[in-house]
């Protein structure tokens, strides 16, 4: 019996490297805790066209905040987000969890632009827009990574037919005496 199955379609490469408008899938949903208590929603999301086609863009939180001098934008960024998804008017939500379970799959159009450093340095997109999906198609905006910063990139956003970088965005350097093949 293998261990797996080569497939050329199950592989780390494809990334979007500009920011811009994308045409997305959700393909994960998640419900969470932020560390200051907080319910929080984290998607990642997959672009289903143009060149940047299967590349992700992961780990986008939406907080509920539900202080009152930020609920209404609170309600105002989910409303955006649900409406963007297709979610009717006048459709009750009761939890994030209903939330999370209902849409994944479901596409969209997001605003990806270029976030700030993290603690490693590391710049990442980050969604700040969320609309119906784009009858023309995603279009990045030619505003790639700032300051070249690729050496420590994550693999769901490598640049294609390049290195391969583990979940930290480590690279990973093996050799072809290395493969069994």
């Amino acid at each position: 019996m293998s261990l797996f199955t080569v497939d050329s379609n199950n592989v780390f490469g494809v990334g979007v490297q500009e920011a811009g408008k994308y045409n997305v899938k959700i393909v994960k949903a998640e419900v969470g805790t932020t560390g200051r208590g907080q319910q929080k929603l984290t998607l990642d999301y997959e672009v289903v066209d143009g060149k940047y086609k299967g590349g992700q863009i992961r780990y986008q939180v939406m907080t509920w905040d539900d202080e009152q001098d930020h609920l209404d934008m609170t309600v105002k960024r989910f409303n955006t987000f649900l409406v963007a998804v297709g979610v009717k008017d006048g459709a009750p939500i009761d939890t994030l969890n209903q939330i999370a379970n209902g849409v994944v799959n479901r596409t969209l159009a997001v605003d990806a632009e270029w976030g700030d450093p993290n603690s490693k340095g590391n710049v990442y997109l980050q969604v700040y827009g969320y609309h119906k999906v784009d009858p023309e198609g995603s279009k990045p905006n030619g505003v790639k990574r700032p300051n070249g910063n690729t050496t420590n990139t994550p693999a769901n956003t490598q640049p294609a037919n390049t290195s391969t970088y583990d979940n930290n965005g480590d690279q990973i350097d093996i050799s072809d005496d290395d493969l069994p093949f």
